[in-house]
């Protein structure tokens, strides 16, 4: 019996997934158009001539088309089909006379509304808060319609639904373009809106939405988002705005990436926490970023042409990390009237106005980035420059016959200054010639003296701009004319060299010789930049690989050269700086050692020979674990600088908050007034005893 009971449920459940299959299968096409007369089944030849009543008469899963024309109606969506206009290429326009809130309502899930033209042209839609199309189930995907001309929403989310996909939509002139109120989970994407009298996009207690790809333009705000979670604004193009481009309040965890956002009040306002804001260009803004909110990551941003400020922190604002952002050509960099950390693992921001120079070429500025309340310890970039190399020698390098009177000059130029000091050094002993101030930038620096007896005589100048200055190659000239009858020497470079990056060379020109005299000068050039004069067998180090062309040139007693060409071939990896990593906890009190720890610290092709650390209180300590203890109250700024057996370095950072100690408080009077009832009490009963 039980078995023949299994047999029929099994044949039941065949029966109806059969049924289901073929209903599915079965899904047909329908077709509406306006204009047509006469008898109307549905088919292409002859369609129905309203969409409601195509819905109505259609089943779930069923597509349908609807022709060209103007359809005076509201629509009411209550089953899975796909509505599809336009199919003949000439627009279908559904535009109602009716003072209905909502134009077309979705209440099925999966439904579909595609190529349409939405309007309200008459102002009839007299509820600020209609919708042309209004959201109310899950899954439902609105693409390539044309939502315009009403002073309501052009798409209303509601919170009946979610996981909702608004696509390839142009929305103009409206009160709000996508309005979504406490749904979650939907894709906003390759919209075209404008003209918006209040937002173009509208967001509040709807969580994981993305907003992505939209061109938003020309409207009063551009996208607003308020006590939301998890949202993503990604590769949004929002200009012309009267206020805000972006507006987030009250939220947190969320991604502002890739968008370009011009010419609007405030490119974006933020108010939330733990949102990400990276790789977004600000171009002609009032202000770039207005940040009320904490502990959120600013980064890779571009902020150019700001009439205001680039970025401006509100006293609100704390605990926002802001570095990699680069300002260039703003009315203000940044503004902090908070309390915010402008860099990250000892890397700050890119600042047009930070005038000042990094003389070690380490990418890092000399001296903090200090204006306007912004403290940047580690500015990157836009430094000022050093004047070029000095050039076009006179005498040319390798003259002979100069002569006893002498006058040596070069051509300087510096970029970012408007004069020179030349100084004029001789190369053989280093010895300071003469100085040439005030040499204008494109200008030439010139020192005259006499020799006073014919020499091959080595030289060089340094041009300086007050900052930096910048070494010229070494030249030489004689001042004897050869003999016609001199033999020349023969210079001989040996070679040809190998080394690794970092490894000294030992060049040889022992075997350059003169055959009717002797050689009396050498000059090598490394080929990277760098030279050395007097020296036989120089010692030479190379900081990167590759094939380098080294050039010997020799001297003998009477004048005459000769050059010898060899190569250096540098193979390898240079030396490769170590890593510092901070551990230091996040909060102490006044008055307690506090253990700061670098042992994570590494160095990949060696070892860390120095760990520095600067407390951010003026005290430095050193070693891979030590102690500090602070005196004052407050939030501070530690690094710690390690360095290779190399003498490269690598910096991290970490702030730490101090808190005043807890003062231990001493029996006071009250405490005294106790013991001392607690004595006459003992005494009394002693005394009754």
């Amino acid at each position: 019996m039980n078995g023949k009971r299994i047999w029929i449920l099994l044949f039941i459940t065949l029966a109806w997934s059969l049924s289901t299959s073929m209903v599915i299968s079965e899904s047909k096409d329908i077709y509406v158009d306006s204009s047509y007369k006469g008898y109307s089944d549905g088919t292409a030849e002859r369609p129905y001539t309203s969409i409601q009543h195509a819905i109505d008469i259609a089943d779930e899963g069923d597509t349908i088309y609807v022709f060209g024309g103007s359809y005076d109606e509201t629509i009411v969506v209550d089953k899975r089909v796909r509505l599809w206009g336009s199919i003949d290429g000439k627009p279908s326009i559904i535009d109602t006379r009716t003072d209905k809130r909502y134009t077309i309502e979705v209440k099925a899930d999966y439904a579909e509304i595609q190529d349409f033209t939405i309007s309200d042209v008459g102002d009839h839609k007299s509820s600020p808060i209609g919708a042309l199309i209004a959201i109310e189930a899950d899954n439902v995907v609105i693409q390539g319609n044309h939502l315009n001309n009403t002073k309501s929403y052009a798409i209303y989310l509601s919170s009946s639904g979610e996981g909702n996909v608004i696509s390839g939509n142009t929305i103009n002139n409206t009160a709000r373009g996508i309005c979504g109120e406490g749904s979650d989970t939907n894709d906003i994407f390759n919209n075209i809106i404008g003209n918006c009298s209040q937002y173009a996009i509208y967001l509040s207690s709807s969580d994981n939405n993305r907003v992505y790809g939209n061109y938003i333009s020309n409207s009063n705000q551009g996208v607003y988002v308020t006590k939301c979670e998890m949202v993503n604004i990604s590769n949004n193009s929002i200009s012309s705005i009267d206020y805000y481009g972006i507006y987030l309040d009250y939220g947190t965890t969320g991604k502002i990436r890739y968008n370009t956002i011009n010419n609007t009040g405030i490119g974006i306002y933020l108010e939330g926490t733990s949102i990400n804001i990276y790789e977004n260009s600000f171009n002609y803004n009032n202000r770039g970023i207005t940040l009320a909110g904490s502990s959120n990551t600013i980064e890779n941003n571009s902020f150019s042409n700001s009439s205001a400020s680039g970025i401006y922190t509100l006293p609100s604002s704390t605990n926002n990390i802001i570095y990699h952002n680069t300002f260039r050509d703003n009315g203000m960099s940044a503004r902090e009237e908070g309390s915010n950390q402008w860099s990250k693992n000892a890397e700050g921001n890119y600042w047009d106005d930070y005038n000042y120079i990094d003389r070690n070429r380490d990418g890092i500025g000399d001296r903090p980035y200090n204006k306007n309340g912004v403290i940047d310890n580690f500015p990157l970039g836009f430094f000022l420059k050093p004047p070029d190399k000095p050039t076009n020698p006179r005498p040319e390098d390798t003259a002979t016959g100069v002569g006893l009177k002498i006058t040596l000059q070069v051509d300087v130029e510096d970029s970012d200054s408007d004069y020179l000091t030349v100084y004029f050094y001789r190369a053989d002993t280093n010895e300071l010639l003469g100085i040439d101030k005030k040499v204008p930038s494109g200008g030439t620096a010139k020192y005259s003296f006499t020799q006073p007896f014919d020499t091959t005589f080595a030289w060089y100048t340094i041009a300086n701009d007050s900052l930096q200055e910048n070494r010229s190659d070494t030249w030489f000239f004689t001042t004897m004319v050869t003999p016609p009858n001199n033999n020349p020497p023969v210079a001989d470079a040996g070679g040809p060299y190998s080394a690794a990056p970092d490894e000294p060379i030992t060049f040889d020109g022992s075997n350059s010789y003169d055959s009717d005299g002797e050689i009396k000068f050498y000059r090598w050039n490394f080929g990277d930049g760098t030279s050395e004069i007097l020296a036989e067998k120089p010692v030479h180090t190379y900081k990167s690989p590759g094939d380098y062309t080294v050039t010997l040139t020799v001297i003998d007693n009477l004048g005459t050269t000769d050059t010898s060409i060899t190569t250096a071939a540098i193979r390898g990896v240079p030396n490769q700086k170590p890593i510092a990593i901070i551990q230091t906890p996040e909060s102490g009190r006044t008055s307690e050692d506090i253990v700061f720890n670098g042992v994570n610290s590494s160095d990949p092709d060696g070892n860390i020979v120095n760990y520095t650390w600067n407390f951010g209180d003026g005290s430095i300590g050193y070693g891979v674990i030590t102690t500090h203890v602070y005196t004052e109250p407050g939030t501070y700024l530690v690094i710690l600088t390690v360095t290779d057996d190399h003498g490269k370095t690598d910096v991290a950072q970490d702030t730490i908050t101090i808190e005043k100690a807890v003062e231990e408080k001493t029996p006071g009077f009250g405490y005294s007034l106790l013991l001392l009832a607690i004595f006459i009490l003992l005494a009394d009963r002693k005394r009754r005893w």
